[in-house]
């Protein structure tokens, strides 16, 4: 008798243990790279009326229409990954943070620039 734990054939799994093996699966598929990306996208959308000029002006300016929804996406996918892994503390939760942070970066620097422009026409 072995006290080693043998790899088990996925026929001779009983139901209970392949449901536990799928939910490690989905405990670990929660990174925050989503969020991650959608937060720099977001971030660098912010950046495109900068680019040149000779560029058309819809490759320029369309992406300012995008930038809050992708914010707010990013929040969508980072705050309940960060949540998700509050329990565990061998989570790597950088990810999912920069993505929030990213994200609200990018949510609250087009409410500040409108805030501004109604302050300079009144």
């Amino acid at each position: 008798m072995s006290l080693v734990k043998e790899p088990v054939e996925p026929e001779q799994q009983t139901e209970s243990e392949q449901e536990q093996e799928q939910e490690q699966e989905q405990e670990q598929e929660r990174r925050g790279t989503a969020s991650l990306a959608l937060g720099a996208t977001a971030v660098a959308m912010l950046g495109c009326p900068f680019l040149p000029e000779e560029l058309p002006p819809w490759i320029r300016f369309f992406p300012l229409y995008l930038v809050l929804p992708v914010a707010i996406m990013a929040l969508v996918c980072g705050l309940p990954d960060l949540w998700a892994m509050r329990g565990d503390e061998a989570a790597a939760r950088g990810r999912a943070r920069i993505g929030v942070a990213l994200g609200t970066v990018a949510i609250l620097v087009p409410l500040a620039a409108c805030l501004l422009m109604v302050q300079l026409l009144e």
